[in-house]
């Protein structure tokens, strides 16, 4: 992209720093406005639930998220429109007048380009609220230069263990630092027990809190159909019979956790005690059933219906595959998968094929998918 390589040269965070020091970027602003979501799967989807939740509260929200699926524009939205060409033609010369300035030997990635790219649309359009999904990690990943008070740790995995560390702790411990000093870290509910208490206590070391997604929440049995996902949601101080039904356009029990998630951490950004303004927090519940995000378990085609999925852990794959086989037989379904040699191939084609007698394996079409 632009001619850039995948990764830069190093750590980037110097870069990034002095990039938003020339273009005189409001970092007290930046630092209000953002929400950092990290993990190894469901940032997307989580993304866009937040960015739904603190709309359905009257707020003007941005999201940046990666990868698109299409076109690179779908990685900048406010709301449900993309950064118009002309806005990203200009702003991605803007960064590439940058990027060409730096010394040999300290290139730009493209990742940390495009970022870039978000900073100066977001600075410009002056969203109330930004939701920025984090490339790798979080430690040394460029959304940490946002400073955000509120972030997101969807699911831990290993994955670039190269980069990350070689535990689900050390990652876990590396995708915290995508909050501030004094942030919070809201947890979802995939987190286990076990690594929920050592990633509390590595943020409380470094002056951070972290927020389980349901304490003092309540969610009922999950139902999934073609159409997404059902359940219910209310607070353990009050009798299930008030909790409220919701309806997502997702489905999977990992997207029910990726919806209370986002919602947990729009109620924080937004200061709201749902106990307190009930009308708002059922807007906002109401808000994640508008949620769409494509290629997630998503039928793009009937008679016969044809399904699609961009998972790429075994983790993932068994999630997809599960649910939809909660609503699809398996002796009628062929299953097409693409893998590249740099994922868990072995692992994850097992996660598919064990559970389906049809299958053929191919090659991905993008390197790195």
């Amino acid at each position: 992209m632009f001619g850039l390589p995948k990764f830069g040269d190093g750590i980037g965070l110097h870069r990034v720093e002095r990039f938003l020091q020339a273009h005189r970027i409001d970092r007290p602003a930046l630092a209000r406005r953002s929400i950092a979501v990290t993990g190894t799967n469901g940032k997307g989807s989580t993304a866009r639930f937040i960015t739904s939740a603190i709309e359905a509260a009257g707020m003007r929200v941005g999201c940046f998220t990666s990868p698109h699926l299409f076109d690179v524009r779908e990685r900048f939205m406010i709301g449900d429109d993309v950064i118009p060409q002309a806005d990203f033609d200009r702003h991605t010369q803007t960064v590439l007048a940058f990027a060409n300035s730096l010394p040999e030997g300290d290139r730009m990635g493209s990742f940390e380009f495009l970022f870039l790219v978000a900073i100066l649309w977001f600075h410009e359009t002056k969203p109330d609220a930004i939701v920025w999904e984090a490339g790798i990690g979080g430690r040394y990943d460029p959304v940490r230069c946002v400073c955000a008070s509120i972030a997101v740790l969807t699911s831990i995995e290993l994955e670039h263990t190269e980069l990350l560390g070689a535990t689900e702790e050390l990652i876990a411990y590396d995708k915290t630092d995508a909050v501030a000093p004094g942030g919070v870290v809201i947890l979802s509910p995939s987190i286990s027990e076990r690594l929920a208490v050592r990633i509390a206590a590595y943020a409380r070391l470094s002056g951070k809190a972290t927020l389980p997604a349901l304490a003092s929440r309540r969610v009922g049995p999950v139902v999934n159909t073609p159409k997404g996902a059902r359940f219910s949601y209310g607070f353990t101080a009050a009798p299930p019979e008030a909790d409220y039904p919701v309806r997502l356009q997702l489905a999977g029990k990992h997207q029910v956790d990726n919806a209370v998630t986002g919602l947990r951490a729009a109620e924080a950004w937004l200061g709201l005690q749902p106990e307190e303004n009930a009308e708002r927090h059922i807007a906002m519940l109401t808000a994640l059933g508008r949620t769409r995000w494509p290629g997630r378990l998503e039928r793009v085609a009937m008679a016969p219906d044809l399904w699609i999925d961009v998972g790429h852990t075994p983790r993932a794959l068994e999630a997809v595959t599960r649910t939809f086989l909660e609503f699809s037989p398996r002796e009628k379904t062929l299953v097409v998968f693409g893998v590249s040699g740099s994922k868990e191939v072995k692992a994850i084609s097992e996660a598919v094929a064990a559970r389906f007698d049809h299958f053929i394996l191919t090659r991905a079409y993008k390197a790195g998918a």
